[in-house]
């Protein structure tokens, strides 16, 4: 595609014809279509608008799931018998969370975290999901199952299977 440059802003630009999109091919056609040989013109009636095509679900297309992960961050006080505390202030990241995609989401007093509605599915009904979770002075635990590839690995990295709404609990350990 060639580029002009608009003097005024300096900021490039494609050319009209290619920025005015299929709307105005339409209605180009219409018109030509509307001519006769004689050179009057001819009724010709327009296409019907049809409702906008939903892509299917089908492997590698990216879907925007009705779904929302949340859960919490916590450490274990004591193993027998089990007691845990949330984290305050972790930190949880999501590339696939939301619409927007690529939210964090910081934990309440209580370890709580959401994310917004919403989780790319990649086409699948249940779907490996990689999410990041990190606090100062905090570290993972040991044992941890290593993602699966492409996903991530390494300190702070976690997946989670989202099947709807889902909730992922993880822990973290104290320095």
């Amino acid at each position: 595609m060639s580029m002009s440059r608009s003097p005024s802003i300096g900021v490039a630009r494609a050319p009209w014809w290619k920025m005015a999109g299929p709307g105005i091919l339409v209605i180009l056609a219409l018109g030509y279509a509307s001519c006769s040989d004689s050179g009057e013109a001819s009724s010709v009636s327009a296409p019907s608008p049809s409702a906008p095509s939903q892509p299917s679900a089908g492997a590698g297309v990216s879907v925007l799931a009705d779904a929302t992960l949340s859960g919490i961050v916590y450490e274990v006080l004591t193993d027998s018998p089990r007691q845990i505390v949330g984290v305050e202030g972790a930190s949880v990241y999501c590339e696939q969370c939301g619409e927007s995609t690529h939210n964090f989401a910081d934990t309440d007093s209580k370890g709580h975290y959401v994310f917004p509605r919403g989780v790319w599915t990649e086409g699948r009904p249940s779907f490996p999901i990689r999410i990041f979770v990190t606090k100062d002075g905090y570290q993972d635990p040991g044992g941890l199952p290593k993602p699966t590839p492409p996903n991530p690995s390494g300190p702070g990295w976690r997946e989670v299977l989202i099947d709807g709404d889902t909730q992922f609990d993880m822990e973290l350990v104290r320095r």
